[in-house]
């Protein structure tokens, strides 16, 4: 009998371009464009920054400059690990409900970088995108819940970015399997979030893209790994990681945020401005705010008053505040500016939230949200049960490409900015140039 990970591995392994259906082509496309603009958002941030500053220290220089950057040239590991900081820097990657993390901000950057010094063509770039997030998010979204649970992401897209990386440089089934294994044994085993909020590469995700690269090269001679580590029933539930494997595309059922801050917050978001757009007058001073969530928001440190872009994402009352005052704008992208707001900061310490018993047991595949706003004495309500960007509330291609051109203003010129769209969809074409011309700056 096979092991989960080698039908994983068949499966990356047989499954071909034509395999995959037209929506899944799409909905690629659209993460990979995603990605990038979230990346390209990320790289002015100190989090970014100062993982590229320590790249350059602890890989030593190399022929690999980070994307869109004037860093040094550095490692190639240096420059992958540089790339997914940026990406997830901004807490404004895509995401899935099921697997209550960020698949995108690792395995793009990780099958982009790999693929730029390969002969591979678009359509097979974008075939080991696909195979990557339906492989993590399997896993991920399998895994058994309890309160203990870390939802750091980079546990599980070692997994993904290993069958992916693999399939592109033709590893064989056994040598794939064996990759899938040495990325999981030896992910960043991060513990549940603490209350004080780190300002470090989001979920150690970008670290797992080191280790599953690393991994992969290791399997290619001959390091074997735990076959059985997914055969674990009391961790997961096993069967749930191949059901429906080749005719259910996790990749079309991830989300793509229009806000920079932690997907928690974004019903939050979605109700507030919302019931601003029904207001007349917005500028009218908020009495009071009031938020009723899912019990799991419990997790994120919350601050009233972050003195940190980490900090302010993952806050529940600063994003409401925020959004209440300042409206969507401030979220894309998140700015310094934003924690020094005096009208903010005196909102958010008055926000009241309520971690609801409502809402138990609505996580992961829910993130529902209640808010009320009381102005003038009178107090108005919006509840959100599926938040904008959601896969069955989604962005479209406009909004998508809007976001691009919001997160790299200031970073890139428009028009550099305005080659990336058509670059991403000549993969499709099996057009590669274009888009590593964009990434290399040669454009």
């Amino acid at each position: 009998m096979k092991h989960t990970t080698q039908i994983l591995a068949q499966f990356a392994s047989i499954t071909t371009v034509e395999q995959i259906p037209e929506r899944v082509w799409s909905a690629a496309e659209r993460s990979v464009l995603d990605t990038i603009a979230s990346l390209i958002g990320g790289i002015p941030t100190d989090n970014a920054r100062i993982t590229r500053e320590a790249a350059l220290a602890a890989f030593g220089p190399g022929d690999h400059t980070p994307w869109f950057t004037q860093t040094p040239s550095m490692n190639r590991l240096g420059a992958l690990l540089s790339n997914c900081a940026a990406a997830s820097a901004l807490d404004i990657d895509d995401g899935h409900r099921g697997a209550a993390g960020h698949p995108g901000a690792a395995i793009v950057p990780a099958v982009l970088f790999d693929a730029q010094n390969r002969p591979v063509g678009g359509r097979q770039i974008l075939a080991a995108i696909i195979i990557g997030y339906d492989v993590a998010l399997r896993i991920a979204a399998a895994r058994r819940m309890h309160n203990d649970i870390s939802f750091a992401s980079g546990i599980w897209t070692g997994y993904g970015i290993a069958a992916a990386l693999a399939r592109l440089r033709g590893l064989t089934q056994n040598q794939m399997a064996n990759a899938i294994a040495i990325a999981g044994q030896e992910a960043p085993q991060n513990l549940p979030q603490g209350a004080c909020m780190a300002s470090s590469v989001k979920g150690s995700s970008p670290w797992s893209t080191v280790t599953a690269s690393v991994a992969v090269e290791r399997a290619a001679k001959g390091a074997t790994g735990s076959l059985d580590l997914l055969d674990r029933d009391g961790i997961y539930r096993t069967g749930a990681i191949t059901a429906e494997l080749g005719s259910r595309w996790l990749i079309a059922e991830t989300y793509h945020k229009p806000y920079a801050s932690c997907r928690y917050t974004h019903p939050v978001i979605d109700a507030i401005i919302a019931l601003s757009a029904d207001e007349p007058e917005r500028s009218a001073p908020v009495d009071a705010l009031h938020v009723d969530i899912f019990p799991e928001a419990t997790k994120l440190p919350n601050e009233t008053a972050p003195h940190t872009l980490e900090s302010a994402q993952f806050s529940i009352p600063f994003a409401a505040a925020l959004a209440a005052i300042l409206g969507e704008a401030a979220f894309r992208p998140l700015m310094p500016s934003c924690l020094r707001n005096e009208k903010v900061l005196e909102l958010s310490a008055r926000v009241s939230v309520n971690f609801s018993r409502e809402f138990e047991g609505a996580f992961p595949l829910e993130t529902p949200a209640r808010v009320a706003i009381k102005k003038d004495g009178i107090i108005r309500q919006k509840h959100i049960a599926i938040p904008l960007g959601d896969w069955q509330n989604p962005l479209s291609n406009d909004q998508i490409e809007s976001k691009l051109f919001d997160l790299g203003q200031g970073v890139l010129l428009p028009d550099r900015l305005e080659t990336i769209v058509p670059a991403v969809r000549n993969l499709r074409c099996n057009e590669t140039k274009p888009l590593f011309d964009v990434l290399a700056g040669i454009c």
